[in-house]
This record gives structure tokens, C-alpha cells and sequence, in this order.
């Protein structure tokens, strides 16, 4: 018969183990403490009116009793545990519902962005493109194509943006383009929609 101490090992060996079988399993050995232990007070009952009760069946007896106190003590522990990893599986399950709605905002949000195709069709040896829809934070170069026309493919949200290019060094607006004047600067309009 396997000790309460070595069950508890076992259960930490067994982390993964199905909760029930572990249940059952404890009920069992509680099952076959109590009739050990019951079968023991019946025999020395028996042998206590015939003679004295001897040292090994009080030895065992007590034995038994501690054995039932750790199986009680590694149920309370279980209890615990069991609470302690409802309460995870709880916590993980609403930081992964969180995360997925996070995830749900993003894929909505990445299908409103379009694809723009922004060119300057006049001659130049090279062109930059600036705007609102960073910040004026960057300059992106735009490609030349071979009939000479620069362009750059941007993916943007709907709206409106300011855009002005640097050609060969200096800021210029596209006279084919809307233009707005933002105090005393002058840049094109780009509205996407």
C-alpha cells in the first residue's frame, strides 16, 4: 500500500493528471485506511479481553491514523491547489479574450487602410515625397519610371493629408493637385476616401 507521502509525490510527478482520477483516487485510499483501522479496533477489542493489547497493534493503529491525517492534509492541499488554478485558467482566459478583441480592432482597423499611388509627372533627377500622414517626419523617395514619372505607393486611412515634394532639393506643390494654405505655407491636398 502506497503512503500518503508517496502519493503526494506522485501527484507532483503526475501534475497533468486528470483531476477526477485523482479524486477517486483519494477516496480510495481513504476508503481502505478507514477499514484497516476498523478492522484493527475490532481485533483489539477481541485480544483485549483475552490479554493485554501489544505494542506493534497500537503502532499500527496510530500509524494508520496519521496515514488518514495526511491523506486529509493533501486533500486540503489539493482543494487549494485546485482553486489557485481555477482562478489562473479565469485570469488567462480574460487576458486572451482581451487580446483577441485587441487583435478583432487591428484587423478592422488594417481593412479601412488604402493603397495610394502618389506621382509627380514633371522632370526631375530626384524626388521626395513629405506629409501629414507621418508627421512631416520622413522623406520617402519616390521611384522613376521609364517614361520619367516619379512615383510612391503609400497605404493610408481615409482622409484628408497635406503632401509637398522635394524635387532635386527644393519643396514644391503639384499644380494638378488641390492646394491648401496652412498660414504661410502652401501644400498639396490629398484626400482619400
Amino acid at each position: 500500500m502506497m503512503t500518503s507521502e508517496e502519493y503526494a509525490e506522485s501527484l507532483d510527478c503526475h501534475k497533468g493528471s486528470n483531476q477526477n482520477q485523482v479524486q477517486t483516487r483519494l477516496k480510495d485510499l481513504e476508503l481502505e485506511l478507514t477499514t484497516a483501522l476498523q478492522f484493527l479496533r475490532s481485533k483489539k477489542e477481541g485480544y483485549m479481553a483475552k490479554e493485554k493489547v501489544s505494542d506493534a497493534w497500537e503502532f499500527q493503529e496510530n500509524e494508520i491514523m496519521n496515514s488518514q491525517e495526511r491523506l486529509r492534509s493533501t486533500r486540503a492541499k489539493l482543494a487549494v491547489l485546485e482553486g489557485k488554478m481555477t482562478l489562473t485558467i479565469f485570469e488567462a482566459q480574460k487576458i486572451v479574450e482581451e487580446k483577441q478583441k485587441r487583435i478583432d480592432g487591428a484587423r478592422k482597423a488594417l481593412q479601412l487602410l488604402r493603397t495610394v499611388c502618389i506621382g509627380w509627372p514633371n522632370s526631375a533627377s530626384e524626388v521626395l515625397l513629405v506629409g501629414s500622414f507621418d508627421g512631416w517626419t520622413t522623406q520617402r523617395k519616390m521611384e522613376k519610371s521609364k517614361m520619367g514619372i516619379f512615383s510612391v505607393y503609400l497605404k493610408l486611412y481615409p482622409g484628408r493629408y497635406e503632401i509637398k515634394f522635394i524635387v532635386d532639393g527644393i519643396w514644391k506643390v503639384d499644380p494638378l493637385r488641390p492646394i491648401t494654405h496652412n498660414s504661410k505655407y502652401e501644400n498639396n491636398l490629398l484626400i482619400i476616401t
